[in-house]
């Protein structure tokens, strides 16, 4: 078995525990180079690298769940820590039935891939904020329609 795919099952099957050193946070967002935002459970938010072994393997999106091990080192000051674990709904789960899941992110839910289907609100509408909005069409063809 290669190491691409000893990394995929080691994250699909295993239910990871963190250590006393991780930590469990949530991803606000990419910054790009392999680095994300991450905000810990106490509210800190800092840079985390995503290491090379899940590169090409796991997609981290916004919302989500990591586990985190924090760096201690004075020569690296924006970096915060290294991903060390990507993890899915299963494992939030998990985590939770140990009593290890923090009290601060038990409110917010597990981003889910699926879109909600019995909410059609406006909110939920992507906007281009790339484009201009002329409102001054709409009321040139209200106009006109009452004419």
């Amino acid at each position: 078995m290669g190491r691409k795919q000893k990394t995929t099952n080691q994250i699909l099957t295993s239910n990871i525990i963190p250590t006393e050193t991780q930590k469990i946070a949530r991803v606000l967002g990419s910054r790009g180079k392999n680095l994300h935002e991450v905000q810990y459970y106490e509210g800190t938010v800092t840079l985390c690298s995503l290491p090379p072994k899940f590169r090409s393997l796991v997609w981290v999106k916004r919302g989500s769940y990591v586990i985190i091990e924090p760096l201690e080192s004075d020569k690296i000051k924006k970096i915060g820590g290294e991903i060390v674990h990507v993890l899915f709904p299963e494992h939030v789960k998990h985590l939770k039935s140990k009593g290890i899941w923090p009290k601060e992110f038990e409110n917010q839910e597990v981003p889910d891939q699926t879109r909600p289907s019995g909410d059609d609100s406006d909110d939920q509408i992507f906007v281009n904020t790339n484009r201009i909005r002329n409102t001054d069409d709409d009321d040139d063809n209200s106009s006109s329609d009452e004419e």
